[in-house]
């Protein structure tokens, strides 16, 4: 084939007219155009493999998609899970506190819709999509891509997890426990440290939950007494 021509994914986004199949190949071309990504078609996601590492980025369609009329779909929010944390949870289930079964690898979360306000892409206009779509990438690699990376690297994730995950009822508790389960230490300290310094409202919230390690009793996931409870676990180690 003439390498000025149109590959066949993209003869497929230019020439449908069915909102489904304009959005599951604008999907497929999108994963392409993010490095390492691919299109898991049942669970209306882009996702990136390595290492254990899976990396989500999840996409939905809009309801009010009409041919002719108006053909979008969305990135909603971005997960990272690691099988390695999951199989450390499991054999350690004195040292985390409960979690849904479909959560027990989970890293770190985040809407996107907290992240940047271009959260979709419009493919209505044929001629318009390839192009609309390369914007859309070249966008995610600056948000959603970076928002990854910010966390890829245990030898460095308490300095540069995001704020927004550095929270006492958020992902705080699941990156504490990533380093932890991968034997960064002191990075753990570093993050527990930042949330404390971010947030000196909670200290007695993280006390209560530092006092029910001596009561065996446990908190709810995604709490501050947790991350309290989880800090001074991991001081035991």
């Amino acid at each position: 084939m003439n390498s000025t021509q149109p590959d066949d994914l993209t003869v497929r986004l230019i020439q449908a007219d069915k909102p489904a199949d304009v959005v599951h190949a604008g999907a497929a071309c999108l994963a392409r155009m993010l490095d390492g990504f691919g299109r898991v078609r049942s669970r209306q996601s882009l996702e990136r493999r390595e290492a254990g590492r899976r990396e989500v980025i999840q996409l939905e369609k809009s309801k009010w998609n009409r041919s002719g009329s108006r053909i979008e779909f969305a990135v909603t929010f971005l997960t990272v899970f690691d099988d390695d944390l999951g199989a450390w949870r499991r054999a350690n289930p004195e040292l985390t506190v409960d979690r849904p079964e479909s959560m027990e690898s989970i890293v770190c979360a985040s809407s996107f819709l907290d992240m940047s306000s271009r959260n979709f892409v419009v493919l209505t206009r044929s001629e318009e999509r390839s192009a609309r779509l390369e914007r859309f990438a070249a966008h995610l690699r600056e948000t959603a891509l970076s928002w990854f990376a910010a966390t890829a690297d245990p030898e460095k994730t308490g300095l540069t997890a995001p704020d927004a995950l550095v929270t006492p009822w958020g992902f705080a508790q699941d990156l504490l426990e990533f380093l932890v389960s991968t034997g960064h230490h002191a990075q753990a300290r570093v993050l527990w440290e930042r949330t404390q310094e971010q947030y000196p409202t909670h200290q007695d919230a993280f006390a209560a939950g530092r006092a029910m390690v001596g009561t065996r009793e446990r908190p709810r996931w995604h709490t501050p007494e947790a991350l309290g409870w989880s800090a001074s676990v991991m001081e035991l180690l």
